[in-house]
């Protein structure tokens, strides 16, 4: 190759590069989810064991499953949400169904509550 054709190979690299960069779509976290989801609005409990969840999330360990009323909740670690509530993601498997709600439940230093699921996810914020 000569000169002029190398300085052509190199000069598109870069180009190469952050057209691979930009097509590579970063999946969300559960805490990008959850962030996104803590729109301030609350979504009330519609059934017995959410009702039994919200009264015991705060005391649920962190990526263990816990057997509430007639679930299984694993509940992800609390974090600090940017409207300054605590805030966690939570994953609800009903026993009859067996189907997952993914939920997110805020605490605005009075009461836990479920925020709305903004992304309408099938079964989350859904109460099913």
């Amino acid at each position: 190759m000569d000169g002029r054709a190398t300085e052509r190979h190199l000069s598109s690299l870069p180009l190469l590069l952050l057209s691979l960069a930009c097509s590579s779509v970063r999946q969300p976290t559960a805490r990008d989810v959850a962030d996104a989801n803590d729109t301030g609005r609350a979504v009330p409990a519609v059934s017995a064991t959410e009702r039994q969840v919200l009264s015991q999330v705060a005391g649920l360990p962190s990526g263990i499953a816990t057997r509430i009323g007639d679930a299984s909740v694993n509940a992800e670690a609390p974090y600090a949400a940017a409207s300054a509530r605590s805030c966690r993601a939570l994953h609800i498997t009903l026993s009859a169904s067996q189907q997952t709600l993914h939920r997110v439940a805020c605490n605005d230093g009075r009461a836990w509550f479920f925020v709305p699921d903004i992304f309408g996810s099938p079964g989350a914020g859904s109460g099913d």
